[in-house]
């Protein structure tokens, strides 16, 4: 497996960290990755072992405020700021891979911006996976849930709101510790001005599910604390592609990829991608 990285400049002046995996031998596709909150592209390292060895290259980037990358931590005004990323990113992507398919995937707040990012700039992709998709919050007992009540009060953009409990991340003591321990995790809260971005990029999911039109599969944990399966479920009735499956895993929690279970997840993920590139189409 070969690995890189690089920094490139984004809107606001940002500098964005982006890198990438390579499998030894020339790869069927690319898969992009976009990350959830408070975390950054590395912990999707394992992710890439696992595609680099069913012949995938996987490039990530770390969102503004997050990892590696520029920016006050987890602060944006608008999730437009994230979608100037993504676009950047997924371009670079292409210049580094020219004539490669290109999937993206994105986990948790990922994939509400991946999501976002599909409908309202319609890029040119070969499909879209999402991971426990931040597209809608859950119910009054989900923590999420309960600070974005309190980012609809007149509060400071910059306020933190409590932090999410990482031991819904994963039923993975070891995941959990990792996480905790991991420099480059932001621990903290997100700031109010996130919380009130990611309001109003829910209302224009939900306002136009019925514009996803390309390939798309959504796996999801039945047990996610965090993230309701509603929003998953109610994009897939929506979506008007014709090419669209969605998974709920029984029991697990947030990060399906990082579950006890992860290789299950990840080998339905794989599969998909084998009939979605040329060669699985043959």
């Amino acid at each position: 497996m070969a690995t890189g990285s690089a920094f490139f400049d984004s809107t606001r002046g940002r500098h964005i960290f982006e890198q990438w995996w390579r499998p030894a031998a020339e790869p069927r596709a690319v898969v992009a990755i976009c990350h959830g909150f408070a975390e950054h592209s590395g912990r999707y390292a394992d992710v890439a072992s696992y595609l680099n060895g069913r012949g995938y290259a996987v490039e990530g980037l770390d969102l503004r405020g997050h990892g590696l990358s520029d920016g006050t931590r987890v602060f944006v005004r608008s999730f437009n700021e994230y979608l100037n990323d993504l676009g950047r990113f997924v371009r670079n992507v292409r210049q580094r891979n020219p004539g490669s398919p290109v999937f993206l995937l994105g986990h948790s707040m990922g994939g509400g911006v991946a999501t976002l990012f599909v409908l309202v700039r319609r890029p040119e992709l070969a499909g879209v996976i999402l991971s426990g998709p931040a597209l809608q919050m859950g119910g009054p007992k989900q923590p999420l849930h309960r600070q974005l009540m309190f980012a609809t009060m007149g509060l400071l953009p910059w306020l933190r709101l409590p932090p999410l409990p990482a031991g819904a991340v994963s039923r993975d003591p070891e995941v959990v510790r990792r996480y905790e321990e991991d420099p480059l995790v932001y621990r903290g809260g997100p700031t109010v001005g996130l919380a009130r971005a990611g309001l109003r990029a829910s209302k224009r999911i939900f306002r136009d599910m019925e514009r996803f039109e390309l390939p798309l599969l959504i796996v999801h944990g039945t047990d996610d604390r965090l993230v309701t399966t509603s929003g998953s479920e109610e994009l897939h009735a929506r979506a008007q592609s014709p090419d669209k499956a969605l998974k709920l895993y029984d029991g697990l929690f947030h990060e399906v990829l990082n579950e006890p279970e992860r290789l299950d997840v990840l080998g339905d993920i794989a599969d998909w991608l084998d009939s979605h590139t040329p060669a699985g189409q043959e």
